[in-house]
């Protein structure tokens, strides 16, 4: 049900005392909401109120870039958020929330948020002088009309002039919700270039020339499987930090069940502390150290031979002058292309390999067929393997070699278990090289399609199924260009030139993006730049117009559950969106009805979600509405059961037609590095490693403001090993300059003896308001691999020297995260 204004009323209920976060924190926070509130009621004293009264408690999901996507009560009294609580969902296994849900009452009052329609007072749409944005532009407040006209204006003229794809539609990843869709449907009907991915894609690259699937991270056996693990190797990710009342709990089942759990990673981070074996594995060297797990699989004959003839190409033949595979139709008159051949063990005859199917094939050896010399790939990835010894790679990892051995053999020997990788991996340039690695090393042992199989540190989850509404009948869709390619078509124009970008959910071109100072250079160069959000983001400063979205408490809509857990979510409106601020889908359908495409869209947001939802056999709009969330019955608990959707329908444990790059073929996995490189030209001039890892107080960028979390975590700090620190006269909580030939960034120093010597980290999401001066993503590179084409975020080198001059009187004066910061110049007022 739901009342007049459209607030959607769940139940009432007493409020309870300190069990849930409480929304009016402290009398600065209550001054925030009369400075800033239109409501004539919040003009009065704003000190906190008794919480015995009476609260409307309304369902509705937490939606950020991270793994959760976890539905909470919210409680509202007068139309004012008073506290958050998680919500138990349909199965209450996945019932969980973190500190960051349980602050939203901070994050939609917060001085940040957009209120108004802006555009930049020296932007117009014939002279859009690019010099002027950037941290001393002003705006001036305008209507959502004037907004509108002037985004489709400029659109539409840029069209006839320079052809549709000259505007880029820029979605990033900061709303889980089904917008995302009708900007992609209008999108489609313009013809304008989309985003594709280019960020946390290398390991499923990789991982998908074996398998068939992956782009991001593989798919995995849902979180409520994983208790039945036996070894779980948790590879470059902090998840006991960064997941733990999500796939961590499961793990952690796992564990006190009996199973063995390895942590490899360069820190010795909460989850390694937790873990039976650690190996402190160096930055970028993970390739070799799959390898010489593989080396240990082979040596001790612990593969699993059974599982690798029928569902892998082990026994495949590969011609030994040429590294082609024999394939049937080459062998038999009624052969497919499909299909390769292996020998049958006893007549030594050539057979094909049908997909899920076992036998007596040779798995090893080498046959000659009609005067032709073959050898099988299992034999092939031995003698590859052959070359990682552990004792010989034990020193280049920094991992002894029986540490290695042992994970290995846990890996193999004691049943069901898997590989947990993070995205982490995929931040080296070459990264996709370790999702082919270990996508192969976990075939030898067995472990796909069986319960208790780990793929990935986080599951798959499930999202809305709309199928072609994003592209609809008769649309144009343009081209897509990947992130790292953003620089080169606004400079350069390769390979089209775009001269306009709207963007929403996204705080990545002017903060998150690598090589922060190239990005904003490539943003001078436009002539427009709209930029959707609810807080005034560093990107929202370089913005041309912007347009104030509501917080998602503010907001109808339904989030998938991408990353955790197997349902979806219904986003039901808690109170109405505060000041002028409106849905990404109001401004979506507005500018679609100036172009001529109004008809193309839905008249309300509940009519898009009802459609949307229609298009979906598993998920009923009344039933999601009512109950709040519904699990998705076609998402499988278990993984990869079925034949691989693969070109012989088994994983390919050798690639006969390989990408490569560097001159090195990736027909098997061969270890490729870029600045990690122990020869690395530049390793003298900046010897230390540079990373920025994900924060348990932010998620990506968002959540910065919040002060009950600034509380413990006020400023970004360099993590240093006291050995790197002292031998550059650096004393622990001293401010330092960390630079290299791209730019610096003065942060404090914090003696770190978890990150090993040579490496440094700084973490991510931190904005520009928060460095003494410039930014870690000043130091980062926008280099990306030809075969990954993923931003680097890892792949970075620095040198860092004592700043004595450090003026850090910002964190003591005007602090701009508590509840009396200025508002910015974009707010309004």
């Amino acid at each position: 049900m739901s009342d007049g204004d459209g607030v959607h009323r769940r139940e009432v209920l007493k409020a309870g005392g300190a069990a849930a976060a409480l929304g009016l924190g402290g009398s600065g926070f209550g001054k925030t909401l009369v400075e800033f509130g239109d409501d004539p009621k919040s003009k009065g004293d704003p000190g906190i109120e008794s919480f015995v009264g009476q609260n409307e408690v309304i369902q509705t999901v937490c939606s950020p870039n991270c793994r959760g996507k976890c539905p909470i009560d919210v409680h509202v009294r007068d139309g004012q958020v008073k506290k958050v609580e998680p919500h138990p969902p349909e199965d209450e296994r996945y019932k969980r929330a973190c500190v960051l849900g349980l602050s939203h009452t901070q994050r939609a009052y917060d001085p940040t948020r957009l209120k108004y329609p802006m555009k930049r007072t020296d932007w117009s749409p014939d002279d859009p002088n690019g010099a002027g944005r950037g941290p001393d532009a002003e705006f001036e407040r305008i209507e959502w009309d004037e907004a509108l006209d002037l985004v489709a204006g400029k659109m539409q003229s840029l069209k006839s002039e320079h052809g549709a794809e000259s505007v880029l539609f820029h979605e990033g990843s900061g709303n889980y919700g089904q917008t995302g869709k009708s900007f992609n449907r209008l999108a489609s009907l313009f013809g304008a270039t989309q985003s594709g991915w280019g960020i946390d894609a290398n390991v499923g690259r990789g991982f998908n020339r074996v398998t068939g699937v992956g782009f991001f991270l593989p798919p995995t056996n849902e979180a409520e499987d994983w208790e039945n693990a036996n070894t779980i190797i948790v590879w470059g990710s902090d998840i006991f930090s960064s997941q733990f009342q999500m796939d961590a709990s499961k793990i952690l089942d796992a564990v006190e069940n009996g199973a063995k759990l390895v942590v490899v990673d360069p820190v010795y981070t909460t989850t390694a502390a937790k873990a039976d074996l650690w190996l402190p594995v160096k930055p970028g060297k993970d390739v070799y150290l799959a390898l010489a797990m593989m080396h240990t699989v082979f040596e001790e004959e612990t593969y699993d031979t059974d599982f690798i003839r029928s569902r892998t190409t082990a026994p495949a033949l590969i011609h030994k002058e040429t590294g082609e595979l024999l394939h049937a139709n080459e062998v038999f008159d009624d052969g497919s292309e499909d299909q390769v051949v292996a020998i049958e063990q006893g007549t030594e005859e050539p057979v094909a390999l049908e997909p899920e199917t076992g036998g007596p094939y040779a798995l090893f050896g080498e046959y000659t067929i009609d005067g032709v010399e073959y050898v099988t790939a299992l034999t092939t990835l031995k003698e590859h393997a052959a070359e990682y010894a552990p004792e010989k790679i034990a020193e280049k990892t920094g991992v002894k070699a029986q540490n290695i051995r042992t994970a290995a053999r846990w890996l193999a020997t004691r049943g069901p278990g898997g590989i947990a990788p993070s995205y982490a991996l995929g931040r080296y340039t070459h990264g996709h090289i370790f999702g082919q690695a270990y996508a192969i090393l976990m075939a030898l042992t067995g472990d796909y399609g069986r319960s208790g199989n780990i793929h990935a540190h986080h599951s798959g989850g499930t999202v809305l199924s709309a199928g072609d509404w994003s592209a609809p009948e008769g649309s144009n869709p343009g081209p897509k260009m990947y992130f790292p390619d953003y620089p080169a078509s606004m400079l350069d124009g390769e390979p089209h030139k775009v001269r306009a970008v709207y963007s929403i959910e996204s705080n990545m071109m002017g903060n998150q993006f690598p090589d922060r100072k190239k990005f904003k250079k490539a943003i001078e160069s436009l002539e427009m730049y709209v930029v959707a959000d609810m807080h005034h983001t560093d990107t929202v400063q370089h913005a041309d117009i912007i347009l104030p979205v509501p917080h998602w408490f503010e907001q109808e809509d339904i989030a998938s559950g991408w990353g955790s857990h197997p349902h979806l979510g219904y986003r039901h409106k808690v109170q109405e969106p505060l000041w002028e601020s409106k849905d990404d889908y109001y401004a979506v359908r507005g500018i679609a009805e100036r172009l001529g495409y109004g008809d193309r869209f839905p008249e309300t947001k509940r009519e898009m979600l009802r459609e949307l939802v229609s298009r979906d056999p598993d998920i009923d709009f009344e039933t999601i509405f009512e109950q709040g969330t519904q699990r998705k019955q076609s998402v499988s608990v278990i993984k990869y059961t079925d034949a691989f959707p693969t070109q012989t329908g088994r994983l390919e444990l050798y690639n006969e037609d390989p990408p490569s790059e560097k001159g090195v073929s990736f027909d098997l996995p061969r270890p490729v590095e870029d600045r990690t490189a122990d020869d690395y030209e530049k390793k003298d001039q900046y010897p230390l490693m540079f990373m920025q890892k994900h924060s348990r107080f932010r998620i990506h960028s968002q959540y910065e403001m919040v002060n009950w979390v600034r509380e413990v975590n006020p400023e970004p700090q360099l993590d240093i090993h006291p050995r790197d620190a002292k031998s550059r006269g650096i004393d622990d909580g001293d401010y330092v300059r960390v630079y290299n030939e791209r730019g610096e960034m003065v942060v404090k120093a914090k003696y770190n003896e978890a990150f090993q010597p040579g490496l440094v980290n700084t973490d991510q999401g931190w904005w520009s308001r928060d460095y003494v001066r410039g930014h870690h993503n000043d130091l980062t590179h926008n280099e990306v691999s030809e075969v990954g084409q993923t931003m680097a975020f890892y792949d970075v080198r620095v040198e860092v020297e004592p700043a004595p001059d450090a003026d850090a009187e910002m964190y003591e004066g005007n602090n701009p995260r508590g509840a009396d910061a200025e508002a910015p110049r974009a707010g309004g007022d």
